[in-house]
């Protein structure tokens, strides 16, 4: 069994080798262009961002639509107006030529587009006054990323990832009621050409999400990444969600920041413990962090490699 086919046989809850490894170098994601920068800039959607720390993401400084009552003026970007680069071009060619999995990526999803769009406590508090603009708002947004998906699909790839931050350290940012009356059927509006083809759907979402991923689970989505370690309830999600949606990440990366090689070994033990029986883990960070030292990442796949066995 190659590694691409432990890894696809791991997500399909069949009979993998070992636990797969974010480290193995499998994948080709590519976004397209004028969608996404690090940097400071205003994206086609009139928001403007700021960089901050280097190796991490720019935070929307500047919102259009603070208010929603301008909802009719307001014009989203085309679709089709994002452009597929040459260099992504001949990427996706060698990727394909080297039987790599190739996935599509579309930052800021939809709760994250649309505070990005409103600023945090407008969009707030329009949720809990202006249930029928939200929804347009949703939709409207939900429409675009349908026919962003569709050009990947065109293109060929495997699977679609984006970001979608819904919770904070504690809880989500929005009840569970309200993710699932005015989100999950956005969600699925938006998946449905993906996994009509067949396709994989990896969705991205920091925080505590503990309390939905099982809604995840039953609308079609694949895989479901970071799983912070220290935001959710492990067990609850490998109970929720086992033999239908794939689960990745799950190793404290606070402790790859501050622990000791021992620390890692620990830590990767008893999340293994939790998250490997049954199949449908891919082992490695929780986050995407600057500073982690060699040492304990090293700890982390060796010890991955010794006690992801099946």
């Amino acid at each position: 069994m190659t590694p691409k086919e432990n890894l696809l046989a791991a997500i399909r809850f069949e009979s993998p080798q070992y636990v797969p490894l974010t480290n193995e170098d499998l994948w080709y994601a590519f976004q397209l262009g004028g969608n996404f920068r690090a940097a400071n800039w205003t994206d086609a959607w009139g928001v403007q961002w700021e960089a901050g720390i280097e190796g991490t993401a720019p935070f929307p400084k500047g919102n259009p639509l603070k208010d929603l009552s301008r909802l009719d003026d307001y014009k989203l970007p085309v679709p089709d107006a994002l452009v597929f680069t040459e260099e992504q071009e001949v990427g996706l060619a060698s990727a394909k030529r080297d039987g790599k999995l190739v996935c599509g990526l579309l930052y800021y999803l939809l709760f994250e587009r649309a505070w990005s769009l409103m600023g945090m406590d407008n969009f707030m508090l329009a949720l809990a006054s202006e249930g029928d603009r939200v929804r347009r708002l949703l939709h409207m947004i939900a429409e675009h990323n349908r026919r962003v998906f569709a050009r990947y699909l065109d293109l060929g790839v495997d699977a679609i990832s984006f970001s979608e931050d819904l919770g904070t350290q504690r809880a989500l940012m929005i009840s569970p009621t309200m993710f699932r009356e005015l989100f999950l059927p956005e969600y699925r509006f938006m998946f449905a050409d993906v996994l009509a083809a067949e396709k994989m759907i990896n969705f991205h979402s920091c925080g505590c999400v503990d309390a939905v991923a099982g809604d995840l689970a039953e609308i079609g989505v694949t895989i479901l990444n970071p799983i912070q370690a220290r935001a959710n309830d492990l067990a609850r999600i490998k109970s929720d969600t086992l033999a239908r949606m794939a689960l990745q990440g799950g190793i404290d990366t606070a402790l790859l920041v501050t622990g000791k090689p021992a620390d890692i070994r620990r830590e990767v033990i008893r999340v293994m413990e939790v998250l490997k029986p049954g199949g449908g883990y891919l082992c490695g960070p929780d986050q995407s962090m600057p500073g982690i030292p060699q040492e304990n990442m090293d700890a982390l796949w060796q010890t991955a490699r010794e006690v992801g066995r099946y």
